[in-house]
C-alpha cells in the first residue's frame, strides 16, 4: 500500500504548475521577439489572392491564422512609421509595448490585424469588404514588400 507522504512528495504543488506555465509563456514571448525581423509573410498567389500568414509563434500571440482574400479587395498599400499608427482596443491578441503587438485591434467600428515587433516602419494594407479593414505587418523589408504588392496590384487592374 502507498503511503500518503510518498504521493505528496511525487506530485508538485499547484503553484509550481502555475510558475512553469508563466516561464513557458514568457520564454515564448522572448523567443518570438528576438527571433528575427519578420513576423508576417506576405505574398500574392498565382490566382491573384493576397496571402498574409503569421510567422512562427506569432500565430499563437495573434490568435490568427492570417488572411486570404482576393487582390481586388486591396484598396491601398503603404509603408508607415509604427509610432504614427493608432492601434485601438485589443480583442483578442497580445500587446507588449516595445516588444510585440499581434492580434485583432478595434477602433471606430473597424478591425485591424497587427503583426508587428520592434519595427520602425511597417507595411500597411487597406482592404474593403473583408473581415479586417487594415493589416499592419512587420516584414523584413517593408519598402520591398510595398513595391512587390504595388506591382501585383497594377498587373491585376
Amino acid at each position: 500500500m502507498l503511503d500518503a507522504s510518498i504521493l505528496a512528495l511525487s506530485w508538485p504543488p499547484w503553484w509550481s504548475w502555475v510558475a512553469a506555465l508563466v516561464v513557458l509563456v514568457l520564454g515564448g514571448v522572448v523567443a518570438t521577439s528576438f527571433a528575427g525581423p519578420q513576423l508576417a509573410a506576405v505574398g500574392v498567389s498565382p490566382d491573384d489572392r493576397l496571402l498574409v500568414r503569421p510567422v512562427g509563434l506569432v500565430r499563437v500571440w495573434a490568435l490568427s491564422r492570417g488572411i486570404d482574400c482576393p487582390l481586388s479587395s486591396v484598396v491601398d498599400v503603404g509603408v508607415s512609421p509604427t509610432r504614427e499608427l493608432h492601434k485601438g482596443f485589443r480583442s483578442p491578441g497580445t500587446n507588449l509595448p516595445g516588444i510585440m503587438t499581434a492580434g485583432t485591434f478595434r477602433s471606430k467600428g473597424e478591425k485591424s490585424l497587427w503583426m508587428v515587433g520592434r519595427h520602425k516602419e511597417v507595411l500597411v494594407i487597406e482592404l474593403t469588404g473583408e473581415r479586417y479593414r487594415f493589416l499592419v505587418l512587420g516584414v523584413e523589408d517593408p519598402k520591398a514588400a510595398y513595391e512587390a504588392l504595388r506591382a501585383a496590384l497594377n498587373r491585376e487592374r
